[in-house]
């Protein structure tokens, strides 16, 4: 996971990784991958053809509402093309794992988007105006039980899994102290998310250049796995491969 504050690169950064790509696009962010140029004016992706976007936007713009009476069970309008889009993206995992040929790396952009579309789509189903607490119940078993799980078996056919994400803030009212953590179906979750994920990086913008910071970085508990360096300094896979192929290299020396 790539996490960070928005308008910090992360959608141009995940680009980078190995193509062929599929780029799952819930936020409209993918022109920034075709136009994004770096410092010596060269485009920072200049295989961004070889990237296959599947696009998850709602398919039309819907009245603004303006209740205030949410005791009527009657799901709010925006709602009704949510579970459409979760359909979308269920068969196009499904089509991932039928396909003979298949893509280097998955990116999703964003996970802030799909877990909001998720609450849409327990309200339209259910035809209520807000969540209950039930609800955060099956919030959970989608993402522990369904989601990650899915995308874990998938993980061994490809190489590379990025999932990008935001940045929520809580206190600590035992500890008096501020967290930040990835955005998730409740805070609850997103304080635990990270758990479950090989690597969990917050992407910064530090004195002009985009980093990934691997471990903690302010009240942002990162984390890697693989015990990467931080930070990682342009936050690209091409600085990512150099770390990697060096420590193969020395650790063959060593042998």
């Amino acid at each position: 996971m790539i996490a960070g504050d928005y308008k910090t690169g992360k959608t141009v950064s995940s680009a980078t990784f190995p193509k062929p790509m599929t780029f799952f696009d819930f936020d409209g962010g993918f022109s920034s991958i075709k136009n994004t140029k770096g410092k010596d004016g060269k485009l920072i992706i200049p295989d961004w053809e070889q990237i296959q976007i599947v696009e998850f936007y709602k398919p039309k713009a819907v009245s603004l509402s303006f209740k205030t009476d949410l005791k009527s069970p009657v799901a709010p309008a925006h709602t009704a093309s949510s579970l459409d889009i979760i359909k979308q993206y269920n068969d196009s995992i499904i089509k991932l794992f039928e396909i003979e040929s298949k893509p280097k790396t998955l990116v999703i952009d964003s996970l802030t988007t799909v877990f909001r579309l998720w609450k849409e789509a327990i309200l339209a189903a259910n035809n209520i105006s807000n969540l209950r607490i039930a609800d955060y119940g099956t919030l959970e078993l989608v993402l522990y039980g369904q989601f990650l799980p899915t995308l874990k078996l998938l993980n061994k056919q490809l190489e590379y899994i990025i999932l990008i994400n935001h940045i929520d803030i809580d206190k600590d009212e035992l500890m008096g102290s501020i967290l930040e953590f990835p955005v998730g179906p409740s805070r609850n979750m997103g304080r635990g998310i990270g758990k479950e994920l090989d690597e969990i990086w917050r992407q910064r913008e530090e004195a002009g250049d985009y980093v990934w910071r691997t471990k903690r970085s302010g009240f942002f508990q990162a984390g890697s796995r693989l015990d990467l360096p931080d930070p990682i300094k342009p936050a690209t896979y091409y600085r990512l491969k150099e770390i990697l192929d060096l420590r193969s290299k020395e650790g063959g020396d060593k042998k």
